[in-house]
């Protein structure tokens, strides 16, 4: 049955690490771009960044429940050999989505006209404001009705060609960018104007490209079908309501900030933010990568490997997290201070802030992908949800009443977070795996969090004992505690089944290298 969904270790490998190279061959522009933007536009313009992206990650709850369920409903379809049932999905949803599409570019072009009254924002920015908030709005809009079509990538895993589209896209966006800052002027708008450019050629490239992939992809009046669009909708409600609370906790902070506190707390916000939104952008990115293999071993009816599948993606995830992270923690002030100057010196302390409250959400992180991939998202989605509104309502106490702005936003999220991740989450994606305590917290968080208690000492050393005052030194510790942390996990950690996976990458990877030259 679920022959056609290829299940391929080598498969996920290969596209889990092109999606992560995609995404860090384009994090030296970013990280570049908030130090320059920083450093010579005011904390006003500055601040705008991160409250319109804000402002857009509500942008999907307008419609999560028409296309939440379209990737999985087309895979399995797919997986059972049923291409007529993919396209009675196309054709069912096209049209809604088409009616959606003009419904949200309406509503959202009103909210950017209005975005002065409803935001904190400088008289002097209010149209730039307005022009970016409506091209958002006008990109989300044009990819809606399309989002049918784009799903063949996700059903034939072809991630490593779509990450490679991704990344001429992501060349062109810098393109675009860095012409407009040094031949025009230095001005947020143009971030947003090469970004919507730049996602309209990628949709223009891999939507026909999908299509061709999957010809089952396509629309037939005949084939609409009202109970296609119910059972859509039923499933997608569940993940309306997960959205909602995932919202409540990223999108929302930006948004109490500017209305409660200063443009330079959101600034400092958005600094700390960044590094720890990228790694869980890149681990939700490589994990993005299985669902339609879970979802073809629940079709099968493989709980085993989907057990499996549970305890090694949370210790992999504890390790991608912690490489990082780890340093990044306690090297936060060198760090802050080599970055943009001691004026921030508020985002070396929230950075840390935002570490302590990742990492409870990391050991049950597979979770999430592979309820999705069951069907099983009625309690998971409520506790998220529940879990971010008393995330919200902490944020206006220590924001808004209590006055602490920004150590007050990343102090609701890490209570938060330590009170439903361990209390409720982990219990629960362990009854519905059928794994017991003993065994999740040996083969998920021992074996995940070792490699980080053997490489700590060298971090803490070079942080507190020695204090790099250069990119030299700082980078000279760094190497020095990735070492000590590959090879702990390497000999220590590691499974022999994780060591067989990692030799494999590596011998894929020379090979691939010679190829190339």
């Amino acid at each position: 049955m679920s022959e056609r969904v290829e299940i391929s270790k080598k498969l996920v490998l290969i596209n889990a690490a092109s999606a992560v190279l995609t995404r860090l061959l384009s994090l030296a522009v970013i990280f570049w771009l908030q130090q320059y933007l920083l450093n010579r536009v005011s904390y006003d313009e500055y601040s705008l960044q991160p409250l319109l992206y804000s402002v857009m990650m509500f942008a999907p709850l307008f419609t999560v429940i028409l296309t939440g369920g379209l990737g999985r409903f087309i895979t399995v379809a797919y997986a059972r050999d049923d291409d007529e049932e993919v396209t009675r999905i196309c054709s069912t949803m096209f049209p809604i989505l088409c009616v959606a599409a003009v419904l949200f570019l309406a509503l959202g072009w009103t909210f950017a006209w209005y975005s002065d009254r409803l935001l904190n924002i400088a008289p002097e920015l209010v149209w730039d404001a307005r022009i970016m908030l409506g091209l958002l709005f006008f990109s989300v809009a044009i990819r809606l009705p399309l989002l049918p079509f784009g799903t063949g990538f996700f059903v034939r895993q072809k991630f490593a060609l779509f990450n490679g589209i991704t990344f001429l896209s992501t060349i062109l966006r810098h393109a675009i960018l860095l012409t407009l800052l040094f031949t025009v002027s230095t001005r947020l708008l143009w971030v947003i104007i090469a970004t919507v450019i730049a996602d309209m050629v990628q949709l223009a490239i891999v939507t026909p490209l999908s299509m061709r992939m999957l010809p089952a992809l396509r629309v037939r009046r005949k084939n609409f079908h009202w109970p296609i669009a119910r059972e859509v909708s039923s499933f997608g409600g569940w993940q309306f309501s997960m959205m909602i609370g995932n919202t409540l906790r990223t999108a929302l902070d930006p948004i109490v900030l500017n209305l409660y506190a200063t443009s330079w707390d959101l600034a400092c916000y958005h600094l700390a933010s960044l590094p720890f939104q990228t790694i869980w952008q890149l681990i939700s990115m490589a994990k993005g990568n299985l669902n339609p293999s879970l979802t073809a071993m629940h079709a099968a009816g493989a709980q085993d490997r989907l057990r499996g599948a549970f305890l090694r993606g949370n210790r992999l995830a504890l390790w991608l997290f912690l490489m990082p992270s780890l340093p990044l923690a306690l090297f936060a002030q060198p760090i802050m201070d080599l970055y943009v100057g001691p004026d921030q010196w508020l985002a070396a302390l929230l950075l840390q802030a935002n570490f302590l409250a990742m990492l409870t959400m990391i050991p049950s992180l597979m979770f999430s992908s592979i309820a999705e991939a069951t069907g099983k998202l009625r309690e998971f989605c409520l506790l998220v949800l529940f879990a971010n509104v008393v995330n919200l309502g902490l944020t206006f106490v220590f924001v808004a009443y209590l006055g602490f702005g920004a150590i007050g936003s990343c102090l609701a999220t890490g209570v938060a977070s330590a009170i439903f991740y361990p209390l409720f989450i982990w219990p629960l994606s362990r009854k519905t795996l059928g794994t017991t305590f003993r065994e999740w917290s040996v083969e998920v968080m021992w074996f995940g969090i070792l490699p980080s208690l053997c490489s700590a000492p060298v971090y803490l050393l070079g942080s507190y004992l020695i204090a790099p005052g250069s990119w030299f030194q700082l980078g000279l510790f760094l190497a020095l505690g990735g070492i000590v942390y590959v090879i702990s996990l390497y000999s220590l950690a590691a499974r022999a089944r994780d060591r067989e996976d990692i030799s494999r990458s590596i011998e894929m990877a020379c090979v691939r290298i010679k190829r190339i030259f």
